[in-house]
């Protein structure tokens, strides 16, 4: 029982850090003189963050 508290407290915080900080510097950053490369990699990390978000969600609730 203390694992699936501590999953779901750490989804919960992680949630909170995503939604809160990552995707807004993301979104705010000014990219207008980066090149094309440099500016798709840095749109990705909303991507991945979220990416690992379900897969800690799946881990938690035992699918993966």
């Amino acid at each position: 029982m203390a694992n699936m508290f501590g999953g779901i407290f750490s989804l919960v915080l992680s949630i909170i850090l995503i939604a809160q900080v990552i995707i807004p510097t993301v979104t705010g950053q000014n990219t207008s003189t980066w090149s094309t490369g440099e500016a798709a990699l840095w749109g990705l990390i909303s991507l991945v963050s979220i990416m690992g978000l379900v897969y800690g969600a799946g881990s938690v609730f035992g699918l993966f």
